[in-house]
C-alpha cells in the first residue's frame, strides 16, 4: 500500500513531501493527514479497503472517561471535518476488547461528536441510513481512534464488475497481485491465464494508467465534503501509459462476461483474449504476441482454482502441473499467483522466490513468486 500511495504521490502531488508511513495492524499504514492527500488516495489507491481521516485518540478504558475525553477535544477542534447541519452515523468495528459493548462504544462516541459540534454551534443530526459523515470507531493496542471514512463504501466496490463468475477475486486483492508480481507495464506483458471475470486484467490496467477508483456514478463520500469537494476532479495519472495485457479463461460464460467487463471499463485495446484452455495456447505466441506489442518481459499474475470447483483432487493436481509446465517455458518471465491449496507447490514445480500469506477473503492463502 505504502509503494502505490508513494507513486501516486510522484505524479500526483510532486509538491508533497511523504513521510514515512506508520503501521498500525495488519494491513493498515497511518500518515500525517494531508486533505491533498487523502483526496488522492480515495480517489486513486486501489489497494485500499478504506481511507480514513483519523480524528481523535483516547485510552479511555470505560464509556464515562470516553465521552468526556472526546467531548472536550470535539469541543475544542477547529478543523472543517464536520458542518452545521449535517448528518452523521457512527459504526465500531474491533472494539471487543473495551470495557462496554459495541452498541455502547457507538452511543457514547455519537453523543460526544453531536455535543462538542452543538458547543461550536453546529448541529450534527444522526441518520443511520444516508449519512455525509461516516464516522469510524475501532480499537489498536489499547487506543480507541475515532475517524472519518472518505471513502464511504469499502473501495474494492469500483462499480465496474456487474456480473461475475463464482467466487471472485476482490477487486482491491487483484489489484495487490499485480502489485506484489512488480508489474511494469512499461516494459513488461501481463498474462492471466485463468481469467475468470478479467478482473486481473482491468486492474493491472488501471495501475498502469493511474485510473480513478470509482466508476459507474459511483463516487466517494469525500467528493461531498466541503473540504474536499473544492479539489480538481479525478483523471488518470499514467494517461500515457499503454499496458500489454492478455487472457484467456476456458469457461465460455465467463469469457462473455469478460468481454463485456472490458467493454465496460473501455481497456478492450489494451487487452487481448488468446483462447479458452491455456494449455492449447503455444507461449511461443504469448511471447510473439508481446513483442508485437513492443516488449520483450513479461509476468503471469493469475489467481488458478483452489479445488471446491474443479470436481476431483486428480483434476486439480493436473491442473496445476500443467499449469507449471506451460509457465516454464515462458523463460525470462515471472509468475505470480494466489493459492489457498497446499498441494499447489508439489504440483507446479519450482521453488518460489517469495512466498508470502496472503488471505483470499475467509480462506488462508499464499502469493508466490517464480522468477522464470
Amino acid at each position: 500500500m505504502a509503494g502505490e500511495l508513494s507513486r501516486l504521490v510522484r505524479r500526483g502531488l510532486p509538491e508533497v513531501r511523504l513521510e514515512e508511513p506508520k503501521k498500525q495492524g495488519l494491513g493498515s499504514v497511518t500518515y500525517p493527514f494531508d486533505p491533498r492527500l487523502g483526496w488522492l488516495a480515495v480517489q486513486h489507491h486501489r489497494t485500499s479497503a478504506r481511507v480514513l481521516w483519523d480524528l481523535y485518540e483516547t485510552r479511555a478504558a470505560r464509556l464515562e472517561p470516553l465521552y468526556d475525553e472526546l467531548l472536550r477535544a470535539a469541543s475544542e477542534d477547529r478543523r472543517p471535518w464536520c458542518w452545521d447541519g449535517a448528518r452523521l452515523s457512527v459504526e465500531a468495528y474491533g472494539v471487543e476488547e473495551f470495557a462496554a459493548g459495541e452498541r455502547q462504544i457507538v452511543g457514547t462516541v455519537k453523543n460526544a461528536l453531536i455535543d462538542g459540534a452543538a458547543s461550536r454551534r453546529m448541529a450534527l443530526t444522526v441518520e443511520p441510513e444516508h449519512p455525509e459523515l461516516r464516522v469510524q470507531v475501532r480499537l489498536y493496542e489499547g487506543t480507541l481512534v475515532v475517524s472519518l471514512d472518505l471513502s464511504g463504501r469499502p473501495m474494492h466496490m469500483r462499480g465496474y464488475r456487474m456480473e461475475a463468475g463464482d467466487a471472485p477475486l476482490r477487486e482491491d486483492l487483484a489489484a495487490l497481485l499485480v502489485m506484489l508480481a512488480r508489474y511494469d507495464a512499461r516494459t513488461e506483458a501481463l498474462f492471466d491465464p485463468l481469467a475468470g471475470s478479467g478482473t486481473i486484467a482491468v486492474e493491472a490496467a488501471f495501475l498502469a494508467k493511474g485510473r480513478p477508483v470509482w466508476m459507474s456514478g459511483r463516487k466517494p463520500d469525500a467528493e461531498r465534503h466541503p473540504l474536499f469537494g473544492a479539489l480538481a476532479r479525478p483523471k488518470p495519472l499514467f494517461a500515457d501509459t499503454t499496458p500489454v495485457l492478455f487472457v484467456s479463461e476456458i469457461d465460455r460464460k465467463l469469457r462473455e462476461t469478460m468481454e463485456r467487463t472490458f467493454l465496460t471499463t473501455g481497456i478492450e485495446r489494451d487487452v487481448a483474449i488468446l483462447g479458452g484452455d491455456f494449455r492449447n495456447i503455444d507461449p511461443k505466441l504469448v511471447v510473439e504476441r508481446a513483442r508485437e506489442r513492443g516488449v520483450e518481459r513479461g509476468v503471469i499474475v493469475t489467481n488458478p482454482p483452489y479445488g471446491e470447483r474443479m470436481g476431483s483432487p486428480d483434476a486439480l493436481r493436473a491442473l496445476y502441473r500443467d499449469l507449471g509446465a506451460w509457465c516454464w517455458e515462458l523463460r525470462g518471465w515471472r509468475c505470480a499467483f494466489l493459492v489457498a491449496n497446499p498441494e499447489f507447490l508439489e504440483a507446479f514445480g519450482g521453488r518460489p522466490r517469495i512466498a508470502k500469506p496472503l488471505r483470499n477473503g475467509p480462506l488462508r492463502g499464499y502469493f508466490y513468486l517464480f522468477e522464470g
